[in-house]
């Protein structure tokens, strides 16, 4: 290659327990490879703590989107690893990347600009995927074999100090949090709903499990949720329902399973009973009769909550019955990001502060007001001209972007370079059947690259986006109101995000923020890049 090919790095480390200093480490050694390969780094790209086998990467993705910009021509990395553990995303990226002309380099001695690469990458990208679940599978044994063992298999629980971090290197009862453990399960053995609980402890101050704990997603106000009291029963998970604060210590009572698309995606399964349970009555924070209590009032209500519950209607995996109503899974609070949730059959509220008392924003709005206020004023919107003439200029100009013909140059470049060398080998003498079949092969393929049609630009017809519009626009009222199921879908297309429910300075007044995206009400070219997706207009707001 020419010594001004530009190349671009990709670095990336799995876990919390690696050092960020591993990522200064790969591109050091990329750009050595780099150097000795004549290519010049523009840009650098990196992940850290995300694992190979997610496609959900945002360095891997940003890499991605710069090489369908063209702006390099080689991947450098350190393995293949780096990039891919997952065979599900491994096939459709590596043939993208050569269609688009880049090519791989590692540091290790891979290099798709030879020939054969497509074995040897595949080959080795399998043995990381198996290595990765390999990795899995000793984990998950030594943590039964530690658990077996009677000793600390992980995990953390309110309430304990954890091996790690104790000075025994057992796991030890931490005081504080013990106490807080037995007035939850006095209160509620007493009557005390877990929302009621929730929302004391907030309001004395007391951090919530995991309001330490270092993370990088979900909650981080050190709150309390009504859930993380009740949990699930089922699972053992929750305040109310962990054993081990009667002394008994389990592990393996479900069994996680990461998705073969998708490391990040993980399905769970309740077993029967766990693999590994025992007694130790050191770690014992309740006593038998309290323990009793408190299931004896969960059994009570779940029968009365059965017997409330109409039977027949068809419900949804993880997810419970579908909403009923009209705006029900679209709203969120401004303050804390959490869903507006209806406390009752009438009334809207922030599901953290009703939960507990974790959110400031304590308004409840009237189910009927939030339906009929917003319906209106989405409609009003639909029909602003301004609003139209904007959704018209957008899709102008998404229609009319050029595509990039289809470009074999580099690729007949190669083969040409390919055919030389063979012609040039076979000239000096070393004739082989594998040299002359690889030479017909390769005149094959330049031919038949020759001979095709450089795909040109499409013609895009731009339908009347203006009619199509305001027709659906005015048809909006009767399909959301006739259809709430289908209504939410198509709002959900509308709506470019989420309506942020914002309450005012003087906190009696809420307002309603939104965003139009408009995707799904414009027609569908079969490519989605023909449509600005996400593209909205400024936030309409009114007032609840």
């Amino acid at each position: 290659m020419r010594a001004d090919t530009r190349a671009a790095t990709y670095s990336r480390f799995s876990t919390s327990k690696q050092s960020d200093a591993s990522i200064e480490d790969q591109e050091r050694e990329c750009e050595r490879a780099a150097r000795a390969a004549g290519l010049a780094v523009v840009a650098r790209f990196h992940d850290k703590e995300i694992s190979a086998g997610t496609a959900t990467r945002p360095g891997y993705q940003a890499l991605l989107a710069a090489a369908r910009r063209g702006e390099f021509d080689v991947i450098v990395t350190e393995d293949v690893s780096r990039l891919w553990r997952n065979r599900a995303e491994f096939g459709p990226r590596s043939a993208e990347l050569e269609d688009l002309g880049v090519h791989c380099l590692t540091c290790v001695g891979d290099d798709t600009r030879r020939d054969g690469w497509g074995l040897v990458m595949q080959i080795k990208q399998a043995v990381a995927e198996h290595a990765r679940r390999e990795a899995s599978y000793r984990t998950r044994r030594g943590q039964e074999g530690r658990a077996r063992a009677g000793k600390s298999a992980g995990g953390r629980a309110y309430g304990y100090i954890p091996a790690a971090l104790s000075k025994s290197a057992e796991v030890e009862i931490e005081q504080p949090q013990a106490e807080v453990v037995r007035r939850i399960f006095t209160m509620y053995a007493e009557g005390t709903s877990p929302r009621n609980i929730a929302a004391r402890l907030n309001a004395e101050g007391v951090p919530s499990p995991g309001a330490a704990w270092k993370r990088t997603e979900r909650r981080r106000d050190a709150k309390w949720l009504a859930s993380a009291i009740h949990g699930d029963p089922k699972r053992g998970s929750g305040i109310l329902n962990n054993r081990r604060y009667i002394g008994v210590v389990s592990w393996g009572r479900t069994e996680w399973s990461r998705s073969a698309a998708d490391s990040s995606v993980r399905r769970v399964k309740v077993l029967d009973r766990p693999r590994v349970e025992h007694t130790d009555e050191r770690l014992r924070i309740v006593s038998d009769r309290l323990w009793e209590l408190v299931k004896a009032r969960q059994a009570r209500t779940a029968h009365a909550q059965s017997a409330t519950t109409v039977r027949g209607t068809p419900r949804r995996g993880g997810g419970g019955k579908p909403g009923k109503y009209l705006f029900t899974g679209l709203l969120a609070c401004d303050l804390c990001g959490a869903s507006f949730v209806l406390r009752n059959r009438e009334y809207y509220a922030c599901a953290s502060h009703w939960h507990g008392g974790a959110c400031s924003n304590t308004i409840n709005v009237a189910r009927a007001v939030v339906q009929d206020v917003m319906l209106v004023g989405i409609s009003e919107d639909l029909a602003d001209p301004a609003v139209v003439d904007e959704v018209e200029r957008r899709f102008g100009v998404a229609m009319r972007r050029e595509k990039k013909p289809a470009d074999n140059r580099p690729r007949i470049a190669q083969l040409e370079r390919e055919i030389e060398n063979i012609t040039n080998a076979i000239a000096r003498g070393l004739v082989s059947d594998a040299l002359a079949q690889r030479l017909r092969a390769a005149e094959a393929d330049l031919r038949a690259l020759r001979q095709a049609p450089q795909r040109a630009a499409p013609t895009l017809l731009l339908p009347d986006v203006r009619a199509r519009f305001l027709e659906m626009g005015k048809a909006l009222d009767q399909i959301l109101m006739r259809d709430p199921e289908r209504g939410r879908e198509e709002l959900r297309g509308i709506l470019g995000d989420k309506i942020r429910m914002r309450p005012d300075l003087s906190g009696r007044f809420l307002w309603a923020d939104y965003s139009l995206g408009l995707v799904a009400l414009l027609p569908k070219q079969g490519n989605a890049d023909t449509v600005v997706a996400g593209a909205g207009f400024e936030p309409a707001t009114f007032g609840l």
